[in-house]
């Protein structure tokens, strides 16, 4: 291996480590003001088991370093895939990098952040020096796990966790004699799957004396705008709701939709209605994804637009 260049020496050892993919941490404790105090960190690594012990590195001229060195504790927040815009919020020289962050005290007095894929408090043992850095060595009296993929960082850009396992699709137990079948049966999931995301709106059109067949309709017309009637029923008949022949004038009577020559369009009430089930529906999306890598949240999109395409040529778009 040849000698680099002094010249470009830094540069070209901080390329060669960034080709070791890191988690990404934030770090949080107190200053001596009792003002909360945070730093992005990627050097956080495990030392011991027992006792318990993590190490994390902060630059020496940091302007945070006093609150570390004095503190006698720290939380150290392993970030969720999600997160890459808190991590950067983190990253970057400010006097409130807490600005818009719901976080609380822990027992000890330091920060905590609503989220992440694991949690890890501290005290403070050890403080080394390591050239331009401080490592700090602690002691985990705490620790929490969350099922959140983990926010990577390689090549001095965010990556995608990815998982290798098993690439051979099993073929899923399905018995015709006897008529069953096991949990990994593809159609079983996709209908459970579909039953259990639903359910929060369905829940709730309930609960204000919405059935789904009407629930269906004032979505329709939202989407759509005014529609004649004859073709509400029609794209209703494909969800599998077989509307009574009151359903308009049910729906009228509730205000939630206006009626003129058999035609039919949403009301400003039905309207609000939609925008509250949307917007539940919105929240339990996102809450969804936290779960997933924007690679995963992409393959399954374009599983199911796939899965839709194949079974539905017939079938015409509802919205």
């Amino acid at each position: 291996m040849s000698k680099p260049d002094p010249g470009t020496f830094a540069k070209d050892f901080r390329n060669a480590l960034g080709q070791f993919a890191t988690g990404v941490t934030i770090v949080t404790t107190m200053d001596r003001d009792h003002k909360p105090v945070g730093v992005t960190a990627s050097s956080f690594n495990s030392v011991s088991l027992d006792p318990p012990l993590i190490l994390w590195s902060l630059a020496k001229t940091a302007n945070s370093m006093p609150a570390y060195q004095n503190s006698g504790g720290f939380n150290v927040h392993v970030l969720a895939s999600h997160q890459d815009n808190l991590s950067n919020q983190f990253a970057r020289p400010s006097d409130d990098k807490f600005r818009g962050v719901d976080w609380k005290s822990c027992e000890n007095g330091f920060p905590l952040l609503p989220e992440y894929a694991a949690l890890f408090r501290c005290k403070t043992t050890f403080q080394y020096e390591g050239g331009d850095h401080i490592i700090f060595v602690g002691e985990v009296v705490d620790f929490e796990r969350k099922d959140l993929p983990p926010l990577l960082f390689h090549s001095g850009r965010y990556a995608d966790k990815r998982t290798k396992g098993e690439t051979d699709i099993k073929e899923p137990g399905v018995n015709l004699a006897d008529g069953t079948f096991s949990n990994d049966f593809l159609l079983y999931l996709i209908s459970r799957s579909h039953f259990q995301t639903s359910n929060p709106v369905r829940q709730a059109a309930s609960d204000i004396g919405l059935s789904e067949t009407e629930y269906f309709c004032i979505s329709i017309l939202a989407m759509n705008g005014e529609l004649l009637e004859e073709e509400i029923i029609s794209r209703l008949e494909h969800t599998g709701h077989i509307p009574d022949s009151d359903i308009f004038g049910r729906l009228e009577r509730k205000a939630l939709i206006t009626r003129e020559r058999q035609s039919a369009k949403i009301s400003e009430q039905g309207r609000n209605i939609f925008v509250e089930f949307l917007s539940l529906s919105k929240s339990l999306d996102e809450q969804i994804k936290k779960h997933f890598t924007p690679e995963e949240l992409s393959n399954a999109i374009t599983f199911l637009q796939k899965v839709i395409d194949i079974t539905g040529t017939d079938i015409p778009e509802l919205w």
